[in-house]
């Protein structure tokens, strides 16, 4: 390798390495996960599971099959049968709610500083007993009451050559891999994106690009900036992995940890190093691209202006990634989309996992966007040595539109 081009590298990366910023980004992710688990064990700590105490205004009877399983339904049942008594109760807190109960309905009446009472499960229980009434009434025996009242259950399975699951598990795991991938995948694009920006902008705002073209070339500075920025990347990344593989030997032996294993199926190794190359490869895409909207800029405050093109187009992907977490993978456009470069890293690394991609068609996916990338390198690399020491006053993306349109590949 050139030597100016090595120490180009090492300058770029060492910088940014030793800057605090960078491990405040590679720890983030980290102390929010530090800070949320707190939290949780904060709320956890002063949530009230002390039972709602309820007093049951008429029905004798089912106000006594409800303390008989006052435990099961969490709540406590008051001595209380009279309704005024009770509104009285309630309003000086010392019941949480009043239970009216009519033939074929109840009200239940609370205060917004009350203890919860589940509705959802007193009303399946209050339902439960009223077909137990009615078909005594009919004459029905035991038997024959748990016979009708026993629900009737379907089980959804989806199953291929790989592995089955149940369909419900399978929907949420999906939206939430695809959705997944696609924040992960923007969050990086951007903020590394920005990282180069911000780099050439401030040699050229402060005069530095001349020195540095004068000791080398707008190749070597080009190549030298983008591979600093993916070592950096690259660095961030195995930070993670060490981290991701360090948890997972502490934790594989918990049983909720197993569980979570099960549900993530189609997370092996092999998926995993496959997203890292489409992550690697994605962000060098762009990296190009801040590379070509950096040249253009005089000082940092255009530096906004010119990232604003891409991350517009970063959006695209994030937002079809965001889409197909919540609708599914199966739409033919965004089947299509997950062979176009630039959109292809926020979906087909979520079709893969999710066994809705075949692994040569997720191959053929990366091969297009590497493509991109050599075409792209080489094509910005003509941009960037013909922007770079030009000073105009002219908005960043009509200057975009006007090189594209007089550089020929």
């Amino acid at each position: 390798m050139n030597n100016q081009l090595l120490l180009t590298i090492k300058h770029t990366y060492f910088t940014h390495l030793k800057s605090k910023s960078f491990w405040w980004m590679v720890l983030g992710p980290f102390i929010l996960l530090i800070v949320g688990a707190a939290i949780g064990a904060g709320f956890a700590f002063f949530q009230n599971d002390s039972p709602a105490t309820v007093a049951v205004i008429n029905q004798a009877t089912v106000r006594a099959e409800l303390k008989q399983h006052q435990n099961q339904l969490n709540i406590k049942i008051s001595t209380i049968t009279d309704e005024q008594t009770a509104q009285q109760a309630l309003k000086k807190n010392q019941i949480d709610a009043i239970l009216k109960i009519d033939d074929n309905q109840a009200t239940l009446i609370s205060q917004p500083k009350s203890n919860r009472v589940d509705q959802d499960q007193l009303q399946n229980f209050l339902k439960q007993l009223s077909l137990q009434d009615r078909a005594q009434q009919y004459g029905l025996d035991t038997e024959q009451i748990n016979a009708i009242t026993k629900p009737y259950k379907i089980t959804g399975i989806v199953q291929d050559d790989h592995h089955s699951q149940d369909s419900t598990s399978n929907a949420i795991v999906n939206g939430l891999l695809t959705t997944g991938v696609s924040v992960i995948i923007m969050i990086i694009v951007m903020t590394y994106a920005s990282i180069i920006a911000n780099e050439i902008a401030n040699e050229k705002s402060s005069r530095i690009m001349e020195t540095l073209l004068a000791a080398s070339s707008a190749h070597i500075q080009y190549l030298g900036k983008i591979m600093g920025v993916i070592a950096l990347l690259a660095t961030q990344l195995l930070a993670y992995l060490l981290a991701g593989t360090g948890a997972y030997l502490a934790a594989r032996n918990q049983p909720i940890f197993q569980q979570g294993l099960k549900l993530l199926s189609g997370i092996t190794p092999l998926f995993l190093i496959y997203t890292i190359f489409c992550i690697l490869i994605a962000t060098s895409l762009y990296l190009v691209l801040a590379a070509i909207t950096a040249s253009l800029v005089n000082d940092n405050s255009q530096i906004q202006q010119a990232l604003s093109p891409i991350t517009m187009l970063a959006m695209v992907p994030y937002l079809i990634g965001v889409l197909a977490g919540s609708m599914g993978n199966q739409n033919g456009l965004i089947k299509v989309i997950s062979y176009i470069p630039f959109m292809s890293q926020s979906l087909m690394p979520g079709q893969l996992a999710n066994h809705q991609a075949s692994w040569l068609q997720a191959i053929i996916s990366l091969a297009l966007a590497t493509l991109t990338l050599i075409a792209l390198t080489h094509y910005g690399e003509k941009l960037y040595a013909k922007n770079v020491l030009s000073y105009s006053d002219e908005n960043i993306t009509k200057q975009l539109l006007q090189i594209f349109r007089r550089t020929k590949i």
